[in-house]
């Protein structure tokens, strides 16, 4: 196939390297000229420039790799480029925000959103092959309009990129469990960080607290869009975290041993279940 990535950061980079690995042809666009001239000479994309509009119509599939504010933007400026045997997609990490709209935005062009679930704590293409698809999950979002075909298009691409576990998903369960696995976590991670209190911690950190604040390194412009983006679902998973932390705390304060073992014991089980 012939794909066009709009975006040539980490994860854009990502999908450009390994798409054409598998033998697609590959465009690669970004408003940073570096960022396509880096793409070229380490044999990330068959083509790029800073401007689409010479690879739209060429294109079977457009992934678009942006922030979710820009999106539509991006659609309704090429719509008049776009054409019936074309899919366009995003790996954006919220969905109901925009996807109805961009639906219709992109006619005659079909459009079916995704999420890969993987990344890293790094920003921008020279650090793209670091990103490991192997074992990862693979979000294909649904609306009730969502074309068929376009579906299969894209749970192809998962394949090609190569993500273990590939998913279909409506758009509103995608932002209710992303705004708990993914969201929520990062809140925990940075709210952990930016409660400490003492200079020298570095000095004592172990495993437990490595993985568990890895990434509080957040990209702060994506991630503020993405909760925002997203509130009512974070908010209403805050207030669930919290009631549960308050039941440590008040077991603590109780001096209830065995309320906290019960705790314990019931996260074990819980956690376990998700290995099997």
């Amino acid at each position: 196939m012939r794909i066009l990535i709009v975006g040539l950061g980490l994860m854009g980079g990502a999908y450009a390297y390994r798409l054409r690995e598998k033998g697609h042809h590959v465009y690669g666009v970004d408003l940073n000229k570096d960022a396509v001239i880096y793409a070229k000479d380490n044999g990330f994309i068959d083509e790029g420039d800073i401007c689409p509009d010479k690879f739209i119509k060429d294109s079977d599939v457009i992934v678009l790799a942006l922030y979710p504010t820009l999106i539509l933007d991006f659609l309704k400026k090429y719509n008049n480029l776009f054409n019936d045997n074309q899919v366009i997609t995003d790996i954006c990490g919220v969905k109901t925000s925009f996807v109805n709209e961009a639906e219709k935005v992109a006619l005659p062009a079909k459009y079916c959103s995704h999420h890969p679930m993987a990344g890293k704590e790094k920003i921008g293409i020279r650090y793209s092959k670091e990103c490991e698809f192997n074992g990862a999950n693979f979000l294909v979002t649904k609306t009730v309009n969502t074309d068929k075909g376009a579906v299969d298009i894209i749970k192809k691409l998962g394949v090609d990129l190569g993500f273990s576990n590939i998913t279909e998903i409506s758009t509103l369960k995608h932002d209710k469990v992303v705004g708990f696995t993914s969201q929520l976590t990062h809140a925990i991670a940075v709210s952990l960080v930016n409660s400490d209190r003492d200079k020298d911690t570095k000095n004592y950190i172990g495993d437990s607290y490595r993985d568990l604040t890895r990434i509080a390194k957040i990209n702060d412009s994506l991630w503020s869009e993405l909760f925002m983006e997203n509130k009512d679902n974070l908010l209403a998973h805050i207030i669930e975290f919290e009631s549960e932390l308050d039941r440590i705390k008040k077991a603590l304060n109780d001096e209830d041993k065995e309320a906290l073992k019960e705790i314990f014991r019931s996260s074990t089980k819980i956690r376990s279940e998700m290995d099997k």
